[in-house]
């Protein structure tokens, strides 16, 4: 690992942090009811500016300006300047068709025969690409909700696909992994300790970066299975279909924000039955998530050409999601309704 970025990330993020408090900008400000269980005010939203300022150590220009737009989108987002969800996300579609055009990264192909057949068509192609990769990107912000919760998780699947390229496997080379787990590794430990938060900047930034980065790794390697890609972005991409699932069935707009994800069910159900302040309560419910996908990952990544295993994990992890969602949702109505 590179320490010394590692150290200097750390050192330029508190000078950054200094500044931002100093100044009164780009600072986390209580009030939104979906962010209303983090306690903490004034704490700089610079997560996703040292990921922009440190690009250069990890991003080409080609694949740093594929990545900047969306940081823009989600940036405007934190200071207020572009409110209205549906504007984010259309906003967000046309910068997401623009780099899969541009790119060529799109998905080759999912092992699923009528769907591979349809993947043939140029078009289809592109636009089931851009679902994915918008899946994946909103699935981010919607995890950012408890500190670790979604750099850990990058982190994560960092460290999985740096264990395979150290062992010979050929990944993608839009990111240099070398330069970017030190530079994850210290916003995670500043994000544990409640210095900063990523932002919308952030998660947008980290969700097109780790889709295309995936996408591509099974373009240019074919002998890892597609499977294996969706075990490394189950967790966003399906606290992504699971909401909008779940708000459809209540008749409300999936672009809504709510305080029914699973993160936030978590840190209630601790809050309720553990008497611990709640700052930390918010980094024990991420850290409770990412002990849970670091195993999961780490068992995926041994078994990442094996079709058949990567599909049993992302089918555990289902049925665990599920059933602990219920179970814990089913205890906030009670103790609500106690209330």
């Amino acid at each position: 690992m590179n320490i010394i970025l590692f150290i200097s990330t750390i050192f330029f993020t508190f000078i950054l942090n200094s500044i931002l408090v100093k100044k009164r900008f780009f600072l986390n400000f209580k009030g939104d009811n979906h962010q209303k269980f983090i306690s903490s005010k004034n704490i700089p939203l610079s997560g996703g500016l040292i990921l922009i300022f440190t690009a250069y150590y990890y991003l080409n220009l080609l694949n740093f300006t594929y990545v900047f737009f969306i940081f823009c989108v989600g940036f405007l987002s934190d200071i207020k300047k572009i409110n209205s969800p549906k504007l984010r996300f259309i906003i967000q579609s046309l910068i997401v068709l623009g780099v899969v055009y541009f790119s060529s990264i799109a998905v080759p192909n999912t092992k699923i025969i009528f769907l591979d057949q349809l993947l043939t068509n140029n078009t289809f192609r592109i636009f089931f690409s851009i679902f994915c990769i918008l899946i994946v990107i909103n699935g981010c912000n919607f995890i950012d909700g408890v500190n670790t919760s979604l750099i850990g998780y990058c982190l994560i699947v960092s460290l999985s696909l740096y264990y395979l390229e150290l062992n010979g496997i050929e990944i993608s080379k839009i990111v240099d992994l070398y330069n970017l787990i030190p530079i994850l590794l210290a916003i995670f430990i500043l994000n544990f300790f409640n210095k900063l938060y990523l932002g919308d900047g952030g998660s947008y930034f980290l969700g097109l970066l780790f889709a295309l980065c995936l996408i591509d790794t099974y373009q240019v390697n074919n002998n890892i299975s597609p499977y294996f890609v969706v075990c490394l972005l189950w967790y966003p991409a399906f606290e992504n279909l699971f909401s909008i699932l779940r708000k459809k069935i209540l008749s409300r707009s999936p672009l809504d924000p709510d305080t029914n994800h699973l993160h936030q069910i978590i840190f209630l159900y601790l809050k309720k039955n553990f008497n611990i302040k709640s700052i930390y309560l918010n980094t024990a419910t991420g850290t409770i998530i990412n002990i849970y996908n670091f195993i999961c990952i780490a068992i995926a990544t041994q078994f990442y050409n094996h079709t058949k295993t990567q599909i049993l994990i992302i089918t555990v992890n289902i049925i665990v999601y599920i059933f602990l969602y219920r179970k814990l949702l089913h205890k906030k109505i009670k103790n609500f309704k106690a209330s």
